[in-house]
């Protein structure tokens, strides 16, 4: 099978094609996936890409679809991971509540969960609030944000711990970059340009020509021996991002003009049957209609013969 794996990062596995705006080894090619995907019409079996689609311009998210549409062969798979939006406000929502009713573990997990939400479209320097979330010691609710996180959680915390003892004395919260700085580093992709849930991307994979749309699990899909690439879980089986929606779909194994071809012979079957049902012939009666390679009628009105075969012109004239 051709596996292409768009958007992959660091995290990626040899028996895929791996693509990201930056390379981060050897077996991951460099492109520019705003401008497309650089391959042949129905060149792979399966596409995935995990936390990339929030990161494109809105706008671009379906010309974006469509791309990967293009490049899947038919009866293909596409696996598509976001953050979950709806689980995340659902969450928000719930911890909200118990915060107003005094409740403090929920007021911990409630100030997590709005950073989660809105922190990493509205930052303007690499990390954001997260990171000096992360940074407290303790850390307020921290095995929910573990939980939240999965694997991110551990690979940031050991990042800061690199980033504290190479710089002692750290960088001043409170301390605004310039302009022109803000600029290049809201353009740099690291945030957040628009987030989705089961609607709103089913929908999306639906206009881009995708079918039999649904959500799956970390641990489950389509494409042949997917877990054994340990993209969405752990050796030990854990999910690599919990806060994730995952969906996939399938192309559909036929060409537009195909499909539409079918429906007429179908339709054209249909009436078929229906005239050949209302002749009422008697004479060397049809048992099977469907079964009919040529279809004669006398025009001599003998038992309604004529009356039939007038019917069936007009139909015919409809499809």
């Amino acid at each position: 099978m051709k596996l292409l794996n768009l958007g992959c990062g660091s995290h990626h596995h040899p028996a895929w094609t791996n693509v990201d705006f930056v390379s981060s080894g050897d077996d991951v090619m460099p492109y520019d996936l705003n401008a497309g995907i650089p391959f042949e019409d129905g060149s792979f079996d399966a596409i995935y890409h995990s936390h990339l689609l929030e990161h494109l311009p809105r706008a671009y998210v379906p010309v974006f679809l469509k791309e990967c549409n293009r490049v899947l062969k038919r009866g293909g798979t596409i696996r598509v991971a976001v953050p979950d939006l709806e689980q995340i406000v659902r969450i928000y929502l719930n911890e909200l509540e118990r915060s107003l009713d005094g409740d403090t573990e929920s007021m911990q997990r409630y100030e997590w969960i709005i950073l989660e939400l809105l922190d990493q479209m509205v930052r303007n320097k690499p990390g954001g609030d997260m990171i000096r979330y992360w940074e407290q010691c303790p850390m307020p609710g921290e095995s929910f944000v573990k939980q939240r996180m999965g694997a991110q959680l551990s690979n940031a915390l050991h990042n800061i711990s690199k980033r504290k003892n190479g710089n002692r004395n750290g960088a001043n919260p409170l301390d605004n970059p310039p302009a022109q700085q803000i600029g290049e580093f809201r353009l740099s992709g690291e945030i957040h340009q628009w987030m989705y849930d089961r609607y709103s991307l089913g929908k999306l994979l639906r206009e881009a020509g995708f079918r039999d749309i649904g959500t799956c699990r970390a641990d489950e899909s389509g494409i042949p021996a997917f877990n054994s690439y340990l993209l969405d879980i752990g050796p030990d089986g854990s999910v690599r991002k919990p806060d994730s929606l995952f969906m996939e779909a399938t192309k559909t194994r036929f060409a537009p003009e195909k499909e539409k071809k079918n429906e007429s012979d179908n339709r054209l079957d249909q009436l078929l049957h229906e005239r050949v049902e209302a002749s009422d012939l008697t004479a060397g009666t049809i048992a099977n209609a469907n079964m009919l390679n040529v279809l004669h009628l006398s025009t001599m009105d003998h038992a309604g013969a004529g009356n039939a075969a007038y019917r069936l012109h007009n139909g015919l004239r409809s499809v």
